[in-house]
């Protein structure tokens, strides 16, 4: 993709399943990579297993704070120099029905899948404005607009972050940053096969309702935020893309029949 060697990427959530496959993308474009987690362990262990690829470190941080969000933009600026391109990933999931979330609970999915892209974003939009342009991607998620039950405070956060990409999107664009999201559908990473080896999560049922029959991958997902964030895409802004094998526009289940030659 053009534009991406030598640019330095920052990816919350970068330490496992989609933020790790979106840091070995940029990897292989040539791109300088931080990958924000939680767990330093982790951390290390994701640098360890990509540096083959090419330069990458990490920050450890809990984003659960907007100030902390901010903080981690800061800090990497303090660091590199600049910021090109921001990733927001970052995100956790509370499976309860609506009426037993605590406000808590309900909070913390909030500033996680929400309101750390929202600090992150406009804490990177500073640099890039005085840097002359950016690019930002942030994960929403095909619950954005197909909702499952027990998932009430990630739904909610997630088609937020659509209206966040428009609506930054229309305000930064004359300053050369541009903002998009991508929405995975069931993406094959670690929490997926542990919510299905729990019962938590019927494969059957989810391929009955995506046509291409398979979960996608972290890569495929990388595959849309590198290009999004290239100069490939450079007149795309304020745009959600949808990279969910078909999920978002399957009206009904259907079985996985096909027609007679």
């Amino acid at each position: 993709m053009r534009g991406l060697a030598g640019k330095y990427v920052l990816v919350t959530g970068g330490t496992r399943g989609i933020g790790k496959g979106v840091a070995e993308r940029f990897l292989t474009e040539g791109s300088i990579v931080t990958i924000v987690g939680r767990h330093e362990d982790e951390a290390k262990k994701t640098v360890e297993e990509l540096s083959a690829i090419g330069e990458i470190d990490y920050q450890i941080a809990d984003l659960g704070k907007p100030e902390t969000a901010e903080q981690v933009v800061e800090d990497f600026v303090a660091r590199k120099g600049r910021i090109d391109i921001l990733v927001n990933v970052a995100g956790i999931q509370i499976r309860k029905w609506a009426t037993d979330f605590s406000i808590e609970e309900f909070n913390r999915v909030l500033d996680v899948n929400l309101k750390s892209y929202y600090f992150a974003s406009r804490t990177a939009f500073k640099y890039m404005r005085k840097q002359g342009g950016g690019s930002i991607v942030c994960i929403s998620s095909g619950n954005s607009n197909k909702y499952t039950s027990r998932r009430s405070a990630y739904n909610i956060a997630k088609t937020a972050v659509n209206g966040l990409v428009g609506t930054l999107a229309v305000e930064w664009a004359r300053f050369g940053v541009r903002i998009n999201g991508v929405a995975p559908g069931y993406v094959a990473t670690e929490m997926i096969k542990h919510g299905v080896e729990e019962g938590i999560i019927d494969v059957d049922s989810i391929m009955s309702v995506t046509p291409m029959k398979r979960m996608m991958s972290p890569e495929e997902i990388g595959n849309c935020v590198v290009f999004l964030a290239s100069d490939e895409a450079s007149g795309v802004t304020g745009q959600t893309l949808f990279c969910d094998g078909g999920w978002d526009m399957c009206a009904l289940p259907e079985p996985e029949v096909l027609p007679e030659e």
